[in-house]
């Protein structure tokens, strides 16, 4: 049975990484490429994917097959799981080359809880903070423990929008957002000031940021999502 992608980017975004999903996909950009670098010839050539962070080659063995077969793998019937989602794939390895910064901070949106997504947090971070303090202009003239709690604040923010993957999730409460950055930060905020400090704001303008950040990145996402449908659904009223 063919699927049709989901419409959630950040849902698609995930199963473009699923195993197998992001061999195959490899494969195909390195095929697309001019004069791929093949290891091995023959029936089962070996192409030459890149190395890992050991040096050690990463290859990919794939049999030749008919014209018809690749069809199927791209969403026809007898379509193996998952295939559908590598031209997701490939949007986001495009993505990675052209902007990583937005490739991150998809990686961190939707790989949940994943080792492999929790290596973006840091470069998400520093551009979260980054934009933060470009719109804050007296950042210049906070003291160090109101700076120290702000970028508490992105770390929170962070989680809560990260958790939100349908967007229909309640937002925290400032009770809930102080809980996490003492228990797991080791920062103390005062959640009787949440007001008076004006902690309301930055988290609010915290939102802004990382919300337009996610549009972004999403954005040729969602646009392959649609591409891809429009695809299957041509296929299946032509296999009909």
């Amino acid at each position: 049975m063919t699927m049709y992608l989901t419409s959630n980017p950040r849902e698609a975004w995930a199963m473009a990484f699923e195993t197998g999903i992001r061999t195959q996909a490899s494969a195909d950009l390195a095929e697309s490429q001019s004069d791929p670098v093949v290891v091995k010839s023959g029936k089962r050539k070996q192409y030459l994917l890149g190395y890992d962070e050991e040096g050690k080659a990463i290859t990919y063995t794939r049999e030749q097959v008919s014209a018809s077969q690749d069809v199927s793998r791209k969403g026809g019937p007898g379509a193996s799981f998952g295939s559908e989602y590598q031209s997701v794939y490939s949007a986001i390895a495009q993505m990675e080359r052209e902007n990583p910064v937005l490739a991150n901070v998809g990686h961190w949106l939707s790989l949940n809880d994943t080792e492999q997504a929790n290596r973006y947090h840091d470069d998400v971070f520093d551009t979260v903070l980054t934009r933060l303090i470009s719109m804050t202009p007296a950042w210049g003239d906070w003291r160090e423990k109101r700076k120290e709690r702000a970028k508490a604040l992105i770390q929170a923010r962070m989680v809560q929008d990260r958790l939100d993957v349908d967007g229909m999730r309640p937002g925290w409460t400032p009770q809930e957002v102080c809980v996490f950055a003492s228990e797991y930060l080791g920062i103390k905020i005062i959640r009787n000031n949440w007001y008076q400090d004006g902690w309301v704001a930055v988290w609010e303008l915290l939102g802004l940021i990382i919300k337009e950040l996610e549009t972004s990145a999403m954005k040729p996402i969602e646009k392959t999502i649609s591409q891809t449908n429009k695809e299957i659904s041509n296929f299946l009223k032509h296999a009909a």
